[in-house]
């Protein structure tokens, strides 16, 4: 059965958004956005402008009774948890704020044999030079566009600095509506208080989607994350008897990254060694600014933080076991998982020149593929990486 370890008790958090909140209408500036999908459960949770009492939320299976739930919270910040729900199920939603009413969301609960979720993660503006309109707001419709999202993870700094969380809601809207947020926690990001604050989660825990066991973990500093503890938990956690294994992380164990060379190596003597050890298929990560891949011991290391943010140059070395890199490309990746198998792809959304320059790429455009089987043995899609002339021939 789904679940997530170390979550709920984080729901009365919410309210402590409420502090930061200016005086305006009842209007909803941040969602709905779905978190804590199970089997049977979800929460949504929205933000009003201005603190607001009458609100609540109108579910039903496709075809099925509509239940109305109001919101408890008397804040601006509103989440409510659905619960009795039916597994591998797609339920329609709208939420109300005062005059207001969001219509036409939906997610899916967690059961399926087979599904496809997204990876993602960097998605801060750099003000004055381009806003996360200019650059997330393209990789986030993509994404929106994709069939049947089970859910979406973003590996972290999901903003520049707080200010910055209204507009990341505002062009991450559409594509939040109709799946479900596995967030991951970014040095960008604030307090962890903050995060669960937001989100309705610790920054670590995990949870099981079908054949796919996934596990979440908050890998800022020391003064900031518990990593003794963590790594105990990590331990226990990844016992999981699933066939597939995914963990996601903000800062990459292995990087050509010019600023942080081959890496962040504490990370990667903490956890690398349990991680291959227990058998993950893949682990995700942003912070360094491009899409890089590497094959370590039998799991693949991905970078995927080229969701907007300012790209950052790698180096011409790279760390051993280094399969696949591309710069100055926004992109995500769309994993592929059913019981035998799970196919990744890197499908790029945009190639960006140095000076500012964006020509969008044809939609569904992979440029690096890898298929993770049950069974240990793990290659390449032949041909996968595609080459500049070929990229630069997809942009015309």
């Amino acid at each position: 059965m789904s679940r997530y370890r170390n979550a709920r008790r984080i729901v009365a958090a919410a309210a402590l958004l409420a502090l930061l909140l200016p005086a305006a209408m009842a209007a909803v500036v941040w969602g709905p956005y779905v978190t804590t999908t199970t089997e049977n459960s979800a929460a949504i949770t929205w933000k009003t402008a201005s603190p607001a009492e009458e609100c609540w939320v109108e579910y039903a299976p496709e075809g099925g009774e509509v239940y109305h739930i109001p919101s408890s919270g008397e804040g601006a910040v509103h989440q409510v948890l659905l619960t009795g729900l039916a597994p591998a199920t797609t339920y329609r939603y709208r939420i109300g704020a005062g005059n207001e009413a969001i219509e036409g969301c939906r997610f899916r609960t967690f059961g399926d044999e087979a599904f496809t979720c997204i990876v993602y993660g960097d998605t801060r503006a750099q003000k004055p030079f381009f806003t996360q309109a200019d650059r997330h707001g393209l990789v986030a419709e993509r994404i929106a566009a994709e069939e049947n999202i089970l859910f979406v993870i973003h590996t972290g700094d999901f903003v520049c600095e707080e200010e910055e969380w209204d507009e990341f809601f505002a062009v991450a809207g559409s594509m939040l509506r109709n799946t479900t947020l596995v967030p991951v926690a970014g040095n960008h990001d604030g307090s962890a208080e903050a995060f669960a604050a937001t989100f309705g989660l610790p920054a670590n825990y995990s949870f099981d989607a079908g054949s796919l066991h996934v596990t979440v973990l908050d890998s800022n500093d020391r003064a900031w994350a518990d990593m003794d503890s963590q790594t105990a938990w990590l331990k226990e956690d990844l016992l999981s008897p699933l066939p597939h294994k995914l963990v996601a992380f903000h800062h990459p164990p292995f990087s050509a990254d010019r600023q942080h060379p081959g890496g962040d190596l504490a990370l990667r003597a903490e956890w690398c060694g349990i991680l291959s050890g227990s058998g993950v298929d893949a682990v995700f990560s942003a912070h360094t600014h491009a899409y890089e891949r590497y094959r370590i011991n039998g799991t693949e290391y991905i970078v995927v933080g080229c969701g907007g943010a300012p790209f950052y140059a790698l180096s011409e070395e790279k760390p051993t076991g280094y399969r696949a890199g591309l710069e100055q490309t926004l992109g995500y990746v769309r994993a592929t998982v059913s019981p035998d198998v799970v196919t990744l792809e890197m499908v790029a959304v945009a190639g960006v020149t140095e000076d500012g320059e964006v020509t969008p790429y044809p939609p569904g455009t992979v440029i690096d593929a890898v298929r993770l089987h049950a069974a240990p043995a793990w290659w390449d899609v032949p041909g996968s990486l595609l080459d500049s002339s070929e990229l630069h021939r997809l942009r015309r």
